[in-house]
């Protein structure tokens, strides 16, 4: 830390490619090919979104048809209809032709930002704690634990929206994928690279935050939801607040990262606790050759 501000590495050491390889499940394979990080999580319910190339040198426009078509042969093989490419640069560094070029070659490019989180000034307000780990901590493999387990998972159904038609939805179309994401948690919980925050009103969960680890400086936020009737009484402030400050006085200098949406409500928030960017990250959804149109979008885990 320095006055005050979140510690940035170099970007070419690759902090937001880092950081977001964070969120994936202990038994992902992460490999190093040359100037790219290949992850494969053969363990998800859906490949599609679930294996990713980390280019740690981003393409040029003239290059994307012949990259394309080898990260194509290399994971199709193993059964991975849809990898996905990513890159990092600086903001404002965007390149039209290299956007027209992934189009073009049916790996249509999307944007988020990853920023990083000073320390709190203040810590997190009552209400708002970690949640016991069963099978890490101590006592935590009782019936009240199990309950707030519970309700922080299903406070995320809200992630898709507010209406309980969408969710409803979500919990027969996407039931297979909730089902790996909580126990993608769980299990990183247990190793101590997880860890679950819980806001509560009169003893019920109306907030979540994840934060994800490594255990070598660089922790990471993502599942920021708040129960819709509970919005707009700083409880997303709250507990990333709680959040940030414990990862900081367990590890001081620990760069933790956030991946949000330009533009978006996630962005105004942590910016407004005095986050900055670290990176902009372009993710390329690469269609099969006889799909080669844009497909479904969802975390890289």
């Amino acid at each position: 830390m320095t006055g005050g501000r979140p510690r940035v590495l170099p970007r070419e050491e690759g902090t937001a490619l880092r950081a977001l390889r964070l969120t994936v499940a202990p038994r992902a394979l992460v490999t190093r090919a040359g100037t790219d990080v290949v992850v494969r999580t053969p363990s998800r319910p859906d490949h599609r979104a679930g294996n990713v190339v980390d280019l740690l040198v981003p393409p040029a426009a003239a290059d994307v048809p012949a990259l394309v078509a080898r990260v194509r042969r290399l994971l199709e093989p193993t059964g991975v209809d849809r990898p996905h490419l990513r890159s990092e640069r600086p903001v404002g560094a965007a390149d039209p032709a290299v956007a027209a070029a992934l189009v073009a070659a049916g790996a249509p490019p999307r944007v988020t930002r990853v920023l990083g989180m000073p320390a709190p000034e203040a810590p997190g307000p009552a209400g708002v704690a970690r949640l016991p780990v069963p099978g890490r901590d101590p006592g935590a493999d009782d019936t009240a634990t199990a309950r707030r387990w519970h309700g922080a998972e299903v406070l995320q159904r809200y992630a898709e929206g507010d209406l309980p038609a969408t969710w409803r939805a979500r919990a027969t179309t996407g039931a297979a994928w909730d089902a790996w994401d909580r126990a993608r948690v769980r299990e990183l919980a247990a190793l101590g690279r997880a860890d679950v925050w819980l806001a509560t009103a009169q003893g019920i969960p109306v907030a979540t935050l994840t934060v994800l680890r490594d255990g070598a400086g660089a922790a990471h936020l993502e599942d920021l939801v708040t129960h819709p009737a509970h919005r707009r009484r700083g409880l997303a402030t709250g507990l990333v607040a709680a959040a940030v400050a414990a990862e900081h006085a367990a590890a001081p200098g620990t760069l933790v990262t956030a991946e949000v949406v330009p533009g978006g409500a996630s962005e105004a928030l942590l910016t407004g606790l005095g986050a900055v960017t670290v990176a902009e990250v372009v993710a390329a959804l690469v269609a099969p050759d006889a799909d080669a149109g844009p497909g479904p979008e969802g975390p890289h885990r």
